[in-house]
């Protein structure tokens, strides 16, 4: 909050995140405070009991999380500034890693940590006449379920994700197909596999076929999270996954950037998503070079 251009805030540190500022601390205790009498409390809680629902609707599980979490391991390997840059991952130690709250093992979480980025928005015409090249917001969605975690009913799909991502498709005039990479919100492994379902890149339970054989990886067909993303670069909330995109469009990524240099496509169209509370909201962003 700016008052008198003195800049006022608080690091709020939990389950999962650091978070600028106290209004998503005080949501999540509107959200599980009358639970936490019984063990019920903060957002790992809350995403654990979606993933077992997911678990028992559509077969998911660590069988496709794992590919998730190794695979954004390998971009954070190619990123310098990543939290997680000279720590490889394999199979093992996905495995291995100790249960933060069942089904979700350590790995299955994003890192903690504080900071900041920003995202510079102005008109196109204004934008051609900087410095940087110019990314364009091609199309835009959102849409919010439910604020009842409780009564929910959409813990295994679809989420806001359905909803927000046609109507981002809807205004860019394009299809899944003419996606070149995705930057999605990655509070937990569970939430990338139930985003990309919900946006139609695969069918309901077919995520395991769809995430092994490295498809999200370098050298994969649909790169995802490319920098790491908040598994194993950094997490700052919606600015992780948007702030990669720019970049990756602008070409500036030395040794992760998409194209030649990784074996992939070079990128022209990139999604992403940002995601609310616990699974309660979700925005999609479609941007596309300038």
């Amino acid at each position: 909050m700016l008052e008198a251009g003195i800049c006022k805030y608080v690091v709020i540190t939990y389950g999962h995140s650091a978070l600028w500022g106290g209004g998503m601390y005080q949501m999540l205790l509107q959200l599980t405070g009358n639970e936490a009498a019984f063990g019920h409390f903060g957002a790992v809680g809350g995403y654990a009991l979606a993933a077992m629902r997911g678990m028992h609707e559509f077969s998911t599980g660590p069988e496709t999380w794992k590919h998730i979490a190794m695979g954004q391991r390998k971009w954070a390997n190619l990123n310098p500034a990543a939290m997680m840059h000279k720590k490889a991952m394999s199979e093992e130690d996905y495995y291995n890693a100790p249960m933060v709250v069942e089904p979700l093992r350590l790995f299955d979480n994003c890192l903690i940590n504080d900071g900041g980025r920003a995202i510079i928005i102005t008109t196109a015409e204004r934008a051609r006449d900087l410095k940087q090249p110019p990314v364009l917001i091609a199309g835009m969605g959102h849409h919010n379920p439910s604020n009842e975690i409780g009564q929910a009913k959409y813990m295994a799909g679809p989420t806001g994700a359905k909803k927000a991502g046609e109507a981002a498709f809807q205004m860019a005039g394009i299809g899944v197909g003419d996606v070149d990479a995705c930057q999605i919100y990655d509070c937990f492994t569970y939430t990338v596999e139930l985003t990309m379902q919900d946006y139609g890149f695969f069918g309901r339970g077919e995520g395991e076929d769809w995430f092994k054989g490295g498809t999200i990886e370098p050298g994969g067909r649909m790169p995802l999270n490319t920098s790491g993303g908040q598994l194993s670069e950094a997490y700052y909330m919606g600015l992780t996954p948007m702030s990669e995109a720019v970049m990756q469009l602008r070409g500036q990524c030395g040794d992760r950037q998409l194209g030649p240099k990784t074996n992939t496509k070079e990128p022209e169209i990139i999604l992403c998503s940002d995601n609310g509370g616990i699974l309660q909201s979700n925005a999609c962003y479609i941007f596309r070079k300038g």
